[in-house]
């Protein structure tokens, strides 16, 4: 017997496999749905602070808009002012090109002494 080696051999139900069967594992159901709950809390706590975040970007941006709609209604009336200006002058510069190609009126005569 010294010389034989002993043979071990795989027991199906034996003492030891009833205990371990029975052992809630670490990765069990429970765990895993505690899990995926807690990584389901943390999405949404990020969803609300990024929908926190984008509403007052927009809230900037309102504000913004609405300071560039006033700068746009003064050039437009700024730029209407300088349309009617500029009309004022052509129909100014109209007038003086038509005195200047008139005909030269005659000479007045005042008294004696003609006009020069």
């Amino acid at each position: 017997m010294h010389g034989t080696k002993p043979r071990l051999e795989v027991v199906e139900g034996g003492a030891g496999a009833a205990a371990q069967e029975s052992a809630p594992s670490p990765t069990g159901p429970r765990s895993r749905a505690r899990i995926v709950a807690w990584a389901l809390a943390g999405l949404l706590a990020l969803a609300v602070l990024g929908f926190a975040q984008q509403g007052r970007r927009a809230e900037r941006l309102m504000t913004r808009v609405a300071g560039l709609e006033a700068e746009l209604a003064a050039s437009e009336a700024a730029l209407q002012a300088h349309r009617s200006h500029l009309a004022d002058v052509r129909g100014a510069v109209s007038e003086l090109q038509e005195l200047v190609e008139r005909e030269p009126a005659p000479a007045r005569t005042t008294g004696s002494h003609a006009l020069r």
